[in-house]
């Protein structure tokens, strides 16, 4: 059997071809039937036709009728997209995957890559979730202002702003879609979540007219939804380390006999201890993985969206018209996370011996890799925490167009603006059920107008001398804890306050300006030229900051305007030479401890429980009462300042010049009508980017210091062809092929960002140090954005106007794209200055040479053409194969695909229209993933998402021709998202959604 690669170097050879034959055939051949390409749309006296069928029906136009290699969704009636989210109702096509946040369809790739370029109405789109991202993410955009979408596989010579792999075109309605007169919708809906058991208001209407020469149009959405996500398994954020089993590993710092000499069996080689053998199987060959901690969460995300558009257009004469369009959104989300911490006192500390093991017979530096689904622990810490996030975020979207029409000459000049921004605030808040004796002995120092000094937790456990066990092995991790933590869950006296913060806000704000000008000359009813221009501007600014409160001012602060402390925690002791605070007696605590039951926090105690089984309920502090983190914070420690992170802000200014020129032509091989189009993009890029420079590490918690900027100038320019070419062999049966060279700009982070590093406490000196842990290397303006050459061959055939028949292969030859990679550092001090370790720091990095290359097959049938009940049946059916090479390997030496891509991908809906009813059941399946490679910096150990199956369902009942009444059910068989280490039973962590539900009624005139 051939292989995979083999068939896709014929797949470029056949393109290549077709392309090069296209021009020659053309030329020998007499076009008697031509045909010519429109743009999707509806005819100015259009009566909108609703339902299932009916969207079914106006994809199949857009793919029959498009230039190039399209797939569509169109809404069933006004305000009614097929599927709750955007995301939602794009991830039925073939080769679109989303990416869920809270429940709810948000960011999406279209086959494997998120290099995905978003248009409104045909050009750029500003939205405030991706102002420095390319990837779209669609949660603040209400779905009810659209009419659909389509996904533009393969791009024209007149596409200036396209994707690598695809560009999604988001398209309003407008006035001249609707009959002369008035016309008009509204709806009224519930949604509920079976977790958040919240029922949630939405309301959504448009209001149109128009006449011969003028129209109006205005509609609105707004929606308060709250989504229930939950979390088990191991802390993603505080990684983890490999821990081995020679003696020189498990007793050096974090190693297994670090702080318990008999933890294991000591294995001796002539007399001489080499080794421990923590799993039991007589040797000290072996290595595992050892995780920070582990956790399980609830969070309720409250989304509160409104969104407005409004359009107007005009028959200025016979020869102009004009168009003018708004689009506002605005959003406040509120992540309100309570859950609990098991985690280790000293970081990434080997506490555990394996309670139950696999040799995978993969070697890591010469040591066995076994998997651990069982840890049992001496118990470290144990910590209940609330943490709560607000963003508040809006965007406007402004174009203005004159089109002019005259005869063969057609022309259109248009302008945009857009603006976007959004900001975020976060407040953490974390309770101890220790002693606290793992820091400074329990008892916190403050001076005497305080009380003096403080017992941390009376009540509270001595960490490290407690058996606790976790075990992966069910569905959700189960954890074993000693009757002197479990018994003391539900008593607030039990708990010790040991740390607040408001770390990584930020304030993000982008604009955009563009002006093009668009032309077409037709020579004949065969033959056209399309050419044009572009200017467009793109700028983003991000500010990054903490926020820090004055300590001990008056009270013995060497600064008398008090030492700024960003960790107000308990093992944060006032000891820097920078800045100190204490008596004669030692240096003060600079968390002022607490007990649960105190009246200043006692108040905002709740009991809590969450998808980790063993735990119970326990208490941690209200997240609604961190809403507004600032005021928040300065209740518990007044004056806090923010302290800009240089190594995340930034601001870049980007500016195109673009240009193209593109030939169409239809014409007859063989009385075959071909249809064929090849353009010319040419697109130079500039940018200027202002990085501001990180200084040495600052005591307390504080980011480093801003000392100074870094400006960098580029400037490059691409030459994008773009050949399509479509074949019509008989009247119902099409073949397409195409070819273009694509570029698409990088995350403005990836080239504006640099270094952030993290820091952690190591108990081991005395006093306690914060050692540098890791950290991310942002950007770098010097890298090159994603540029890939792109084949494609297609097949379709058409049956009816409700169905149709599709198969696909494409490649995606990249050149250049970015990934983000472990990079070992030897040079970072920790915060006293001292460089003691290597670290790893998450960088990104230039990549070359990878691939993706695939097959799409889909089936629309409607089965008209059956008897009576029958007939209002219809299936839609699709398969994507995208297999991709992304360079590395896994720890089973299986190469890496590109990041979030999943190789198969399936979806299947039954529909059914008739006698007023309407109904759906779709299914979608995904493959495992890519999640994140080098996962905690450790080479081929890769975070794999398992593979989902989500099933959603719609019913809709027509009371008259004017009143409908429905229902939707999302999730309904409550998948949750499994991640695992490389391998499937080195489980990670559970991400777990709701069901939700939806009634609802809409009427129109």
């Amino acid at each position: 059997m051939r292989s995979f690669a083999s068939r896709s170097r014929v797949l470029r050879y056949a393109v290549s071809a077709i392309a090069l034959a296209t021009p020659v055939l053309a030329t020998a051949q007499t076009a008697e039937n031509p045909t010519t390409d429109s743009a999707a749309g509806t005819p100015e006296q259009a009566i909108i036709v609703t339902g299932i069928r009916a969207s079914v029906a106006r994809a199949i136009d857009v793919k029959r009728n498009s230039a190039s290699v399209v797939d569509a969704i169109s809404a069933q009636d006004i305000g009614k997209l097929p599927d709750v989210t955007i995301s939602d109702s794009l991830q039925r096509i073939p080769g679109v995957q989303i990416r869920r946040d809270a429940g709810e369809g948000a960011s999406v790739n279209v086959r494997g890559l998120p290099q995905v370029q978003t248009l409104l109405n045909g050009e750029a789109y500003l939205g405030a979730n991706s102002i420095t991202s390319v990837q779209p993410n669609f949660t603040d955009i209400p779905s009810q202002l659209f009419s659909g979408a389509n996904v533009i596989k393969s791009p024209t010579g007149t596409l200036l702003a396209s994707g690598i792999s695809g560009t999604i075109d988001l398209l309003t309605r407008r006035p001249f879609d609707f009959k002369s007169g008035l016309s008009g919708a509204a709806a009224v809906e519930g949604s509920y979540g079976d977790k958040a058991k919240k029922w949630n208001p939405q309301v959504n209407g448009l209001l149109a007219w128009r006449n011969d020469d003028v129209g109006f149009l205005v509609s609105a959405s707004y929606a308060k939804v709250d989504l229930s996500n939950s979390y088990s398994g191991i802390q993603r954020d505080y990684g983890g380390r490999l821990a081995n089993e020679s003696i020189g590993d498990a007793t050096g710092y974090g190693g297994f006999r670090f702080d318990d000499p008999n933890r294991g069996t000591s294995i001796y080689n002539n007399g001489l201890l080499t080794g421990v053998d923590v799993n039991g199987d007589g040797d000290a060959n072996d290595t595992y993985f050892s995780p920070q901690a582990h956790t399980g969460w609830n969070r309720i995300t409250t989304r509160e969206r409104f969104g407005l558009n409004g359009s107007f257009q005009a028959h200025l004469n016979d020869k102009l018209d004009l168009v003018a369009d708004g689009f506002y959104t605005k959003q406040t989300q509120y992540d309100r996370t309570a859950g609990f911490q098991f985690q280790a006192v000293n970081w990434q500390a080997a506490d555990f011996v394996p309670g139950h093991s696999r040799d995978t017979g993969v070697k890591i530096n010469g040591y066995n890799f076994n998997v651990v689904d069982q840890y049992n622990y001496t118990l470290q810490n144990f910590d209940s925490y609330s943490e709560t996030g607000r963003t508040k975020s809006d965007s406007i979207n402004l174009n203005l167009e004159l089109r002019y029409n005259s005869g063969p000459f057609k022309a259109t000049l248009r302008g945009l603006y857009g603006k976007a921004h959004k900001n975020f605030d976060d407040s953490y808040f974390q309770l101890s059920l220790s002693n606290g004796k793992q820091w400074f002995n329990g008892v916190g120092h403050y001076p005497a107008a305080l009380g003096g000094d403080r017992t941390f937790n009376p009540l509270g456990y001595t960490y490290n001398t407690l058996p606790a066990s976790i075990d992966y092995r069910g569905e959700m991790p189960n954890f074993t804890l000693p009757n002197a933590l479990a018994s003391n869950l539900g008593n607030p006296a039990a708990y010790g306050f040991k740390t607040t913060s408001s770390e990584n806000n930020y304030r993000s704000n982008s604009d955009l300006k563009v002006a093009r000008f668009d032309a077409s000359y037709e020579f004949s009813p065969d033959v056209s030229f399309d050419f044009g221009a572009r200017y467009g501007e793109r700028g983003a600014e991000a500010y990054y900051f903490d926020r820090a409160a004055p300590f001990y001012a008056g009270q013995g602060a060497s600064d008398p305007n008090g030492c700024y402390v960003k960790w107000k925690a308990f093992d944060v002791q006032m000891n820097s030479s920078s800045c100190s605070a204490g008596d004669a007696n030692g240096f003060y605590t600079a968390g002022l401890t607490r007990l649960g039951n105190d009246a200043t926090i006692s108040k905002y105690l709740k009991q809590y429980t969450v998808p980790a089984g063993g735990v119970g309920a326990f208490y941690v502090l209200d997240p609604h009462a961190m809403d507004d983190a600032a005021s928040f914070q300065n209740s518990f420690y007044p004056g806090n300042k923010e302290f800009v992170i240089p190594g995340r802000s930034y601001s870049i200014k980007l500016h195109q010049k673009s240009a193209y020129g593109q030939l169409n032509w239809n014409t007859e091989i063989g009385g075959m009508a071909l249809r064929a189009n090849a353009g010319l993009r040419v697109i130079n890029t500039t940018f200027n980017v202002r990085q501001n420079i990180s200084g040495p590490g600052q005591p307390y918690g504080l980011p480093a210091a801003d000392v100074g900027d870094i400006y960098t100038h580029r400037s490059f320019t691409d030459w994008l062809p773009a050949l399509n070419a479509s074949l019509d062999v008989t009247e119902k049966f099409r073949v397409r092929a195409a070819f273009s060279k694509n570029m698409t700009l990088l995350d403005l982070a990836q080239w504006g960002g640099g270094l952030d590093l993290n820091y952690a406490i190591d108990t081991t000196f005395n006093p306690p140090i914060f050692r540098v842990s890791g950290g991310n290397s942002n950007g770098n303006p010097m890298l090159d954005p994603w540029r890939s050459t792109n084949y494609e061959v297609s097949f379709e055939y058409y049956l009816n106007r409700t169905s149709l028949i599709n198969f696909g292969l494409y490649r995606i030859d990249i050149a250049s794209f970015v990934k983000t990679d472990s990079v070992k550092r030897t040079d970072l001090p920790d915060l006293d200055g001292v460089v003691r370790s290597t670290v790893f720091i998450n960088s990104q990095v230039q990549g070359r040479g990878g691939y993706l290359q695939g097959i799409e097959a889909g089936a629309k049938l409607g089965f008209d053409f059956l008897p009576g009940v029958l007939s209002g049946f219809g299936v839609d059916l699709n398969y994507t194969l995208s297999d991709s090479n992304a360079g590395g390997t896994n720890l089973n030496g299986a190469k890496l695909p590109f990041q979030d891509n999943s190789k198969h991908q399936i979806n299947a809906a039954l529909w059914f229209e008739k006698y007023g009813l309407q109904a759906r059941v779709a299914w979608n399946y995904r493959s495992a993933r890519v999640e994140q490679t080098n996962f905690a910096g450790i080479d081929g150990l890769t975070l794999m998402q398992a593979p989902t199956n989500y099933v959603d369902a719609s019913v809709s009942y027509d009371i008259n021709k004017r009143l409908t009444i429905y229902a939707q059910g999302s999730n309904l068989t409550g998948e949750h998202e499994r991640y695992y280490l490389a391998f499937p039973d080195q489980k990670a962590f559970n991400n777990i959604y709701e069901r939700r539900f939806l009634i609802g009624a809409r009427t129109k005139f």
